[in-house]
């Protein structure tokens, strides 16, 4: 993965800490599995905290190595001291997470823009609201402590949404903050899964502007767009390939923000298009998407599939985006190819009969 984008050695491991973090808080400690999903997720956490992660990332940017950087091994511990509890873990790890809490909020509050650089005069939105996730699951889990942090950032996003739809962008101005680009499925997917633990009202807003303008029903097959209805664009390191106006990014990201938003009807149909269109190969009970020529498609599956259910929706929930009829081409596609394979296969067969 280090080879095909500058993030992929930290966002592979980020990813499969995360999972194997959320799979260990929702087993519970009286299930035996718990324990070796806490190593898993320490052991990432351990391997994105290493020098040879860093070694990509120039430590003279505020916060150290950028924001990218700083804010997902910062939502990766966060999120494994969670499900660990704090006393599970050395009271190292938990200065080492409490400093670095601190520090990536006081470059905030000193910042003239709410989102943070990346890189040289590069910045998205997307990699601080990771960093903002990972204050947030700070204050679930000890007291209260980067409120005001995190009221300050919403509301300086507020001030900087894409004029166009009302969300957060997909790049932004490294000075100023103000939206680059318009609005991307796969980050605004992103923005609304982690910000739940921040601030749940304002990734609800994002989540709802993702499945009004994003979320699609193109010939018999579901989807969450990279780009908004009606505006043409292609794929890049961020998206990957675009098929029929969507992102491998923006469908399994997707299907994560619907699970944490309550949405389980339009995650179990996301996930199920991931199952169909992902080609899983399933052997000694381990499982891969596309052969597993892509270790991190399959890291943000995991990551998505093992989201938990965090808001619940009042009585009668979100309102379908598909008809009811919706699997029926996708079904009868299937049938018909199952016929043209099989067809052959009867047709010798029947021959055979004839001549015996």
């Amino acid at each position: 993965m280090q080879h095909i984008f500058p993030e992929g050695y930290v966002f592979t491991w980020a990813l499969y800490g995360l999972a194997s973090s959320q799979v260990a808080t929702q087993l519970g400690g009286t299930d035996s599995r718990q324990s070796h999903h806490l190593e898993e997720a320490k052991r990432a956490v351990e391997q994105v905290y290493s020098a040879r992660a860093r070694s990509t990332f120039s430590a003279d940017f505020e916060p150290p190595y950028g924001a990218f950087y700083s804010s997902w091994s910062l939502y990766l511990l966060a999120e494994y001291i969670r499900a660990a509890g704090p006393d599970g873990v050395s009271a190292a790890l938990l200065r080492s997470f409490e400093d670095g809490c601190a520090q990536f909020a006081e470059v905030l509050n000193r910042s003239n823009t709410p989102f943070l650089p990346s890189y040289f005069n590069a910045a998205w939105p997307a990699d601080t609201a990771v960093g903002i996730a990972a204050l947030g699951v700070h204050d679930l889990t000890f007291s209260p402590k980067y409120v005001d942090t995190i009221e300050r950032w919403v509301s300086q996003s507020r001030a900087r949404l894409d004029p166009d739809l009302a969300a957060l962008s997909h790049a932004a101005n490294s000075e100023t903050g103000a939206p680059i680009g318009g609005v991307r499925g796969s980050s605004l997917a992103l923005m609304s899964r982690v910000l739940i633990d921040a601030d749940p009202q304002f990734a609800a807003e994002q989540y709802s502007v993702l499945r009004q303008y994003f979320v699609d029903y193109t010939w018999g097959i579901p989807g969450v767009r990279e780009y908004p209805h009606g505006v043409p664009g292609s794929g890049d390191v961020d998206s990957g390939p675009i098929l029929l106006g969507y992102s491998g990014p923006a469908v399994v990201v997707g299907a994560a923000a619907a699970r944490v938003h309550g949405d389980e009807s339009l995650a179990r149909v996301l996930l199920g298009a991931v199952e169909v269109g992902g080609m899983p190969i399933q052997l000694g009970g381990r499982r891969r998407y596309a052969g597993g020529l892509l270790p991190v498609g399959d890291a943000f599956i995991a990551w998505s599939r093992s989201s938990p259910l965090v808001a619940k929706r009042e009585i009668g929930g979100w309102e379908s985006l598909l008809p009811v009829w919706w699997a029926v081409p996708a079904h009868a596609l299937s049938a018909i190819l199952g016929v043209l394979v099989l067809l052959p296969v009867l047709c010798s067969r029947k021959s055979r009969f004839k001549l015996g």
